[in-house]
């Protein structure tokens, strides 16, 4: 049997490889050509770490003893493009490696530590301990993630938490020790995402006091000292970004009753954050995942003409720019891959139908 693909690059050479793959696994001889050449596929360079059953079959940034876990090193300077959703179809976003900050809060975090300024030096190193005692040390990735991930704030703390114990080996205490045992108002969470202005009306309003209210005791009057150091150094230097992310994401944890818990986390999510550690440093290996697709594909006998007469049209979308779109362009054609491979792979071993 011959049959020859037409299509953007990814589905192109993800539907080859699974093609070739069914009939090597079930004994059918085929013979799979791409029209087109393989320096015309889209670049699509890492870091980046994904959980995509499709992208890790196809050979591509597949973790060692995880299952369907990608992981495709890139520059040591690069940012690294994380997608917490099955399959990477969407919600990319990104993390630090040069120790700086992807997110606004997270660079805020670090300008702030690094100050020349006393008072702001001091207000770090509270901060630095806030964060170390909830379990999500002050690493500007795991930064990123506390305040950047597209996901609910509190998940984005089991998010942080998690990533933070494997990276650095330490234990924590359960966050509902910072809260009062005999609280008995529950105030709702500040909105999410939380603006300048909102954070101004809640505590006009008194919110934020109510929410303060559920720490426990001395807990409350510092982090009230806190957030008014920070509005005097606001005189010289804006850290707005800061004292929102920070007001948002413990609105929520004040919020949870004495007996509530942290969000359990999906096995895709848990595999990514536990895994955190070693994507920040993959520097070493192949930096482009079409280029593993394509060598995965002519490895399986895979072939690439230039004209097919009888080439069969597949679903797919032209590459958009360089970057992390080009990653969830990636994800999305290998899912499309993965069906229209199936529905071309009925139509060869029986025509009938």
């Amino acid at each position: 049997m011959q049959v020859a693909i037409r299509s953007s690059s990814a589905t192109a050479v993800t539907a080859g490889i699974l093609l070739l793959t069914h009939a090597k696994r079930l004994g059918h001889p085929i013979e799979v050509s791409i029209e087109g050449t393989p320096e015309d596929a889209a670049t699509v360079s890492g870091p980046a770490m994904v959980y995509s059953p499709v992208l890790s079959g196809c050979g591509v940034g597949k973790v060692p003893g995880s299952n369907a876990l990608v992981c495709v090193p890139g520059p040591a300077t690069a940012p690294l493009f994380l997608s917490l959703e099955h399959g990477g179809l969407s919600d990319w976003f990104s993390v630090d490696r040069q120790g700086t900050g992807e997110h606004g809060a997270s660079q805020e975090v670090v300008r702030l530590c690094r100050s020349p300024h006393a008072e702001a030096q001091n207000l770090g190193r509270v901060l630095r301990g806030a964060l170390a005692a909830l379990g999500c040390p002050a690493e500007p990735a795991l930064l990123d993630l506390l305040f950047g991930a597209p996901v609910p704030p509190l998940e984005r703390v089991a998010l942080s938490i998690r990533a933070g114990r494997v990276m650095t080996g330490a234990s924590r205490d359960l966050f509902t020790r910072f809260i009062k045992a005999d609280s008995h108002e529950f105030p709702d969470p500040l909105p999410t995402p939380l603006t300048p202005e909102l954070l101004l009306e809640a505590r006009a309003s008194g919110h934020l006091n109510r929410l303060l209210g559920r720490l426990a005791d001395g807990l409350d009057h510092a982090v009230h000292d806190w957030l008014n150091g920070i509005d005097g150094l606001n005189e010289f230097s804006d850290y707005s970004r800061l004292t929102c992310a920070v007001a948002e994401v413990g609105s929520h944890l004040v919020s949870v009753p004495l007996t509530g818990m942290l969000p359990t986390l999906s096995g895709p999510r848990d595999g990514i954050v536990t895994h955190l550690g070693q994507a920040l440093g993959a520097t070493q290996g192949e930096h482009c995942a079409m280029r593993t697709l394509i060598s995965t594909y002519r490895f399986l006998g895979g072939k690439f003409v230039e004209h097919a007469a009888y080439a069969v049209d597949l679903a797919g979308e032209p590459p958009p720019a360089d970057g992390m779109e080009r990653w969830g362009w990636l994800c999305r054609s290998a899912y499309v891959a993965k069906d229209e491979a199936d529905g071309l792979w009925r139509r060869l071993i029986d025509p009938v139908q």
